[in-house]
């Protein structure tokens, strides 16, 4: 087996493990970066526009008042006290000087109004990249800059083992060709993103994983929690999903931006669930998080259900409802559209995706209950009830404001976009202390390891919150951490020594 060696190894190089990184290449500590895809980046660079922080000197700058006690007390309400305080303690007292070290790293932010509507009036703590090509094109512009200072990047390359007999002697990788190769050294930071790639794992914790429509790392599949759990680190928790939004598939997602399927799924129209009944305000739309978590509660699938009338009125009327994704892919200063339509390619884009199954379209209510396999009467009486809100403007049951109840459904044809809650992965793992050190079932922490990002537990009780880029902000903020923790202790046996 070849042999290396280096001081410390971080095992992945998304948001949390490109910032532990960055940490050891300013301090001057010798790291190998491993990362199991073919570049370097995660969720956090593929997916994420941004990060929360207080206390930021551009909030300072704008007089915004909500800091550290606001937060810290709003976040853990908001969790019913399960969470780690210390640690969400310690990723708050530095989130905000990590906006300057995004800065540092290429990648800068501006503090600016949420992306998402139902945020608008927040307290001003999303910190949005500037560029997204470039926050792309700078984070893969850090690699070279470690490379250059003596440190080694190992692509297409994964944690497998770990040689540990009272201290870390060394962490065994493999290529994508299954070679493997002995890293010798004493500190390792796991930073590889949660299990959401790993098919079995979701299965055995989310009854309804098979609906999900998985939009993050499917690549990481939870290497880090496994060895950790391996040496008796302490994974006793609550799943989390990292649940976002919702979407027909990944050829009709907010990503790509293409289809007038999918702009109608970003919008607060009918619908239904798996028993053909209403289930939400359908208003929860303008909320990621509290969107794909009404999906997941009616078991991660549901059904948008409008006529030709409304196809038609969308392919040559402007409609008076915002799209969900719309500020999301706004860049840092632009204005978003409030309105939608016309939409002219509304009916081919609705006719493709009925041959692929994303819409099943049918001639009439009772054909669209047979061949989605919901019983006719619930159906016809969810229909009865909306159209009966839509033509009095009064949602007596969900409280639909009365500027979205804009379209009923007639008798045929009519159409049902199939919808699946989506996730960017997940957020349980591995109980941490203040340090990012794992620790056992009796709080002792695991010397030479670290775990970050989305492998910890303790920063969310049982979902993700509607705290926008929080989770972006914590990986960057926990490798940073988690780097500086394993500089101080190479510092310390340096000394003894």
């Amino acid at each position: 087996m070849k042999t290396l060696s280096t001081a410390v190894v971080v095992v992945g190089s998304g948001s949390a493990g490109i910032s532990a990184a960055f940490e050891l290449y300013q301090r001057q500590v010798p790291f190998i970066l491993v990362e199991r895809g073919d570049k370097v980046g995660g969720a956090g660079k593929f997916g994420a526009h941004g990060v929360f922080a207080v206390n930021s000197k551009q909030q300072q700058a704008k007089g915004v008042t909500y800091g550290y006690e606001a937060a810290f007390k709003g976040f853990t309400d908001y969790n019913h006290y399960f969470v780690n305080g210390e640690l969400l303690a310690r990723f708050l007292k530095l989130s905000g000087a990590n906006i300057e070290r995004l800065a540092a790293m290429g990648l800068p932010v501006t503090v600016e109004p949420s992306e998402q509507k139902a945020h608008l009036n927040d307290p001003l703590v999303y910190h949005k990249f500037n560029n997204f090509k470039e926050k792309m094109t700078n984070w893969d512009r850090l690699p070279a800059q470690f490379i250059a200072a003596g440190n080694q990047v190992l692509l297409e390359t994964a944690a497998v083992d770990l040689d540990y007999d009272d201290g870390l002697k060394a962490v065994i990788v493999a290529d994508k060709a299954g070679t493997q190769t002995r890293i010798e050294t004493t500190k390792v930071i796991f930073a590889d993103g949660g299990y959401c790639g790993d098919a079995q794992l979701m299965a055995d914790k989310y009854a309804d994983a098979a609906e999900f429509l998985n939009l993050g790392e499917r690549k990481a599949d939870g290497t880090g929690i496994k060895l950790a759990q391996k040496l008796g680190a302490d994974t006793t928790h609550a799943p989390v999903l990292f649940a976002h939004g919702c979407a027909p598939s990944r050829q009709i997602n907010p990503m790509r931006r293409d289809s007038s399927v999918e702009t109608l799924t970003n919008l607060p129209l009918l619908w239904l669930d798996k028993t053909a009944n209403r289930f939400v305000n359908e208003d929860v739309v303008y909320d990621f998080a509290m969107w794909a978590n009404a999906a997941h509660n009616v078991q991660g699938k549901y059904y948008v259900v409008l006529d030709q009338k409304t196809l038609d009125h969308f392919r040559t009327q402007t409609v008076s409802l915002e799209d969900t994704f719309e500020r999301q892919f706004c860049e840092v200063g632009q204005t978003p559209r409030t309105t939608v339509g016309p939409l002219s390619n509304i009916q081919a884009d609705f006719d493709a995706a009925s041959q692929t199954g994303e819409v099943v379209k049918a001639d009439s209510l009772a054909a669209l209950a047979t061949k989605l396999k919901l019983p006719l009467a619930a159906l016809q009486r969810s229909i009865q009830s909306y159209n009966q809100a839509v033509a009095q403007q009064n949602d007596t049951t969900f409280l639909k404001p009365t500027d979205e109840l804009l379209f009923g459904v007639e008798d045929g044809p009519v159409y049902a976009i199939v919808e699946h809650c989506a996730i960017l992965g997940t957020l349980d793992g591995v109980n941490v202390n203040r340090n990012c050190a794992p620790v056992t079932k009796a709080g002792a922490p695991i010397k030479d390891l670290y775990v970050v990002g989305n492998n910890v537990n303790g920063l969310y009780s049982d979902g993700y919150p509607s705290y926008e880029g929080i989770a972006n902000g914590f990986a960057f903020v926990s490798g940073w951490i988690a780097a500086t923790e394993a500089v101080k202790s190479l510092s310390q046996v340096k000394a003894e020594v």
